[in-house]
């Protein structure tokens, strides 16, 4: 019996280590580029290891932005996807900081986005200064992985 109970903890153990192993997760990163006047464009890429259905919130230096309207982004496994992008002036030694956060449900109002009423499925924070070469450091912006849910 008590072999039997010590075979069932395992086999316990190992399913919940197999499920975490395999739950959904979702990537960001930023993409910058420097556009023909000047502003630099920030792009916001997403990418999941399971088809997933999302609303996104991207808040950066003085925009926040939001997929509103009832509308959710659809993702699929392996496809990235450019979801959202924000242009602005940067100088050396600005301060850049971007928060990104993944809803299930659609994002009714700006309102809403700024000060969501339900927890997000995944949340990712990009921060950094701008180099003296006037862009931001590549790492700064690179691929960030999280669970989803």
């Amino acid at each position: 019996m008590r072999h039997a109970l010590i075979v069932l903890c395992a086999l316990i153990l190992n399913a919940s280590l197999v499920e975490r192993a395999w739950a959904a997760q979702a990537c960001a990163w930023i993409v910058e580029s420097v556009e023909d006047d000047g502003a630099h464009m920030f792009k916001l890429n997403l990418s999941v290891d399971a088809p997933t259905s999302v609303a996104v919130r991207f808040q950066g230096p003085g925009f926040t932005s939001a997929s509103m309207g009832g509308d959710v982004i659809q993702l699929g496994p392996g496809d990235a996807k450019d979801v959202d992008s924000e242009g602005f002036d940067v100088s050396a030694g600005d301060d850049l900081h971007f928060d990104v956060r993944l809803f299930d449900h659609p994002l009714a109002s700006l309102d809403e986005a700024k000060n969501p009423t339900r927890k997000p499925l995944a949340t990712f924070a990009f921060h950094g200064k701008v180099g003296q070469d006037g862009r931001a450091s590549p790492a700064d912006l690179a691929k960030q992985c999280r669970p989803i849910g």
